[in-house]
């Protein structure tokens, strides 16, 4: 009965909004797309107009340049008459190839020195977050690549100012660009005119994602029906498929996708832009399996050998001492028959571009979300989103990253606003990272009655409203309104926390603890350390995280308390670890003493598990200490220094931050300083972070400094402030 009166009152709030107002959406396309493809484009328009309730503008690129386009998007939006809140890109856009802005991704960290179409970041936040700037680095003739570094005097955060999707066809595979782009405009105004109800949806795990942790699958459908609980009680409105239930599971998995009930799917595996990783060879069973196995195991580095020139004969002896077998297992092992099997069989793993037109595959799942590396390259000529919406099936929205992706990140966040009538931008518009994007049309939508009022409480974004919705059951209502609560600063730290201890939604108290990481203040660290024993996987797994991101010493006893603790899940361990090399054995292993050999911890052969644990912790502590010293030994070499200031990127002793300022502040070096401004801006939350941010302020203004040094250590001052 309460359920039923806090649903009523949901409906009464969103109803108590004004649809009438509309936004404005851009559609900007190139030329020649235009003229090859207008009656689809109008088409299109049309539908954006009667199903989504937004004013569409037709804006033909005449410029051929990033910086016109932007200009021209940012004008719209600040304009009341065009009130542009969303756009995508059709066609021939030019591509904005991000350097100097890898803090702004959830895992990439390339070294720029690199080629810089592959150390530089496809990402369309140029297009729509305005917050930002950028100073132009040219481009590669002949191609859509447009080079631009992040620039120091903008913003050093996420903030999208529109939702934005891209829409982008090549002639390959035979059909060309113009072909593809008439049948995808068709078939998407089909599929919105439809206006299919979500009521189907689906999850994947690939083969050594978040460790394969069974626990994070089992709490992750939990999740999915905070996100959809329209969907509870449903008989298989949620399915579910592991990479381990078969092997090869492709055929499967494509089985699944081609299902025309299929709403919604989430795919959590590696990836490459022409790949999707699924399984890895099936481990043997029973003995001639294993036999199998272990020649096929070698046959694979033979054939490696001899791709990269090296002497696979030596390899061969070398691989029969160091397993002792037999010389009949590897006689013949480049025969053409049985190169050609371990081909086939090792094809058979993955999914891949050319299985679309080899298999026929063709999903019908309308939105497909890939939780993995690369396969969002919209820049490319081919990349599997393109593939899911260019191919003949229903699908008409990938959500897919243009680079490689963090395994922890909070994947399918705000995902249930698509069951309130949200539109797919919106998802990936608070998703706020450099790399993500929406493959096709952004404005798509499930049919709902509310989806229009929940853009119009979007647009309006008044405190009141979010208020309200903090009281409502819809756990993403709650999330979207924590979110905007902080932006307007109309949150504090204290009811913050108490959301994090007293909610009963996981999604909740995971946003909670999130917009608490950007407060950073004594009420974060204590959600630190109820989070890590969350009833949630995921939220254990990201405290865990922050733990180790903080370095603060009141959380060792949590930490400690997490490594003692039995049948932990897999990534949460993998966290737990990483977090260890952190902090210095001196502060970790006088606590795990305490903790460990109080009678209350129960272990059989307790003194056998009391070794393995501190063995752990002693592999653990201070792994990174031998980089925090190259970097400040006078005598290393130039080209070690820069390799082991990368490491800090990514991993820093809290406790070496100190020596690390003030070497930063005596260098006289300005690569050097140049990179470790940049590498210690990654540690925001660090305990050290204080002493990097006054000390960046004070370059900043130190005109003595080389300018590539001031304008660094200005942008790390505005990451950090």
């Amino acid at each position: 009965m309460i359920r039923k009166i806090l649903l009523t009152a949901t409906a009464a709030l969103l109803a108590a909004l004004s649809a009438a107002a509309r936004g404005g959406f851009a559609i900007v396309i190139d030329p020649k797309s235009y003229a090859e493809a207008r009656a689809e484009v109008e088409a299109y328009a049309a539908a954006v107009r009667e199903t989504d309730g937004l004013t569409p503008h037709i804006l033909v690129d005449r410029w051929g340049v990033p910086d016109s386009i932007r200009a021209a998007l940012r004008r719209m939006h600040d304009d009341s008459r065009t009130a542009l809140e969303g756009c995508v890109l059709v066609g021939d856009i030019p591509v904005a190839m991000i350097r100097d802005a890898q803090h702004l991704t959830s895992a990439f960290k390339m070294n720029q020195k690199m080629d810089r179409r592959r150390s530089s970041v496809p990402s369309d936040r140029f297009y729509d977050d305005f917050g930002l700037q950028f100073t132009p680095l040219g481009r590669d003739e002949g191609e859509p690549y447009f080079y631009y570094s992040l620039a120091a005097e903008g913003e050093q955060r996420l903030e999208p100012d529109l939702y934005s999707g891209r829409i982008r066809p090549t002639d390959v595979g035979g059909t060309s660009r113009y072909e593809k782009l008439r049948r995808y405009l068709r078939k998407l105004v089909a599929e919105k005119r439809a206006r299919p109800q979500l009521r189907r949806i689906f999850f994947f795990s690939g083969h050594g994602y978040i460790s394969e942790s069974r626990p994070a699958r089992m709490d992750e459908k939990a999740g999915l029906y905070e996100h959809f609980p329209m969907l509870r009680g449903q008989r298989e409105a949620i399915g579910y498929m592991d990479h381990s239930d078969v092997n090869p599971v492709k055929e499967h998995l494509m089985n699944e996708l081609m299902r025309d009930d299929l709403d919604f799917a989430l795919l959590h595996h590696h990836g490459q832009d022409d790949t999707q990783y699924l399984n890895e060879i099936a481990m043997p069973r029973m003995p001639r399996q294993a036999r199998e196995w272990i020649k096929a195991y070698c046959r694979a580095r033979l054939q490696a050998a001899r791709e990269r020139g090296r002497n696979a004969d030596s390899l061969r002896t070398v691989l029969e001492g160091q397993y002792d077998l037999p010389a009949s297992w590897l006689e013949g092992w480049d025969a053409p028959t049985l190169l050609r099997a371990d081909s086939l069989r090792d094809a058979a793993l993955d999914l891949h571009l050319e299985d679309f037109a080899g298999y026929g595959f063709a999903p019908n799942c309308r939105v497909v979300m890939i939780d993995a590396c690369f396969c969002g390259s919209f820049h490319l000529d081919d990349c599997i989103a393109n593939e899911y919406i260019f191919s003949p099936g229903r699908t008409v929205v990938c959500i897919a990253n243009s680079v490689n992706v963090l395994q922890d990140k909070w994947s399918d966040r705000l995902v249930g606003l698509m069951a309130m009538g949200g539109c797919v931008g919106d998802v990936v518009r608070y998703s706020t990272y450099l790399e993500s994007h929406v493959v096709g049309d952004p404005t798509f939508r499930f049919a709902d009655e509310q989806g229009r009022r929940l853009d119009e409480l979007i647009r309006r974004d008044r405190v009141a409203d979010w208020k309200k919705l903090l009281r409502v059951p819809e756990a993403d209502l709650q999330v979207l309104a924590i979110e905007h609560l902080h932006r307007h600063g109309a949150i504090g730290s204290d009811e913050l926390l108490d959301i994090f201890r007293t909610s009963t939604s996981a999604l909740v108290r995971m946003q909670a603890l999130q917009t608490l990481s950007q407060i950073n203040d004594a009420n974060f660290i204590e959600a630190i350390r109820l989070g890590v024993d969350d009833s949630y996987e995921l939220v254990q797994r990201h405290a865990l995280r922050l733990l180790g991101s903080t370095g603060n010493t009141a959380l060792v006893p949590a930490l400690i308390g997490v490594c003692i603790r039995n049948n932990t899940s897999e990534r949460c361990n993998f966290n737990a670890r990483t977090a260890l090399s952190y902090y210095t054995a001196d502060v970790l292993l006088p606590e795990f003493a305490r903790q460990f050999d109080s009678p209350t911890v129960k272990y059989v052969h307790k003194d056998t598990v009391r070794a393995v644990i501190e063995k752990s912790i002693r592999h653990n502590a201070g792994k990174w200490t031998e980089d925090m010293d190259l970097i400040t030994a006078p005598d290393t070499p130039q080209k070690q220094r820069l390799a082991a200031i990368r490491t800090l990127r990514g991993n820093c002793v809290h406790a070496a931050v100190p020596r690390l300022v003030a070497y930063l502040r005596s260098c006289t070096d300005a690569a050097t300083q140049v990179a470790l401004l940049e590498a210690l801006g990654w540690h925001r939350l660090s305990t050290g972070a204080p002493l990097v941010r006054q000390a960046a302020l004070d370059m900043s203004r130190d005109a003595r400094l080389a300018p590539e040094v001031r304008h660094e250590a200005l942008k790390t001052y505005n990451r950090l402030k």
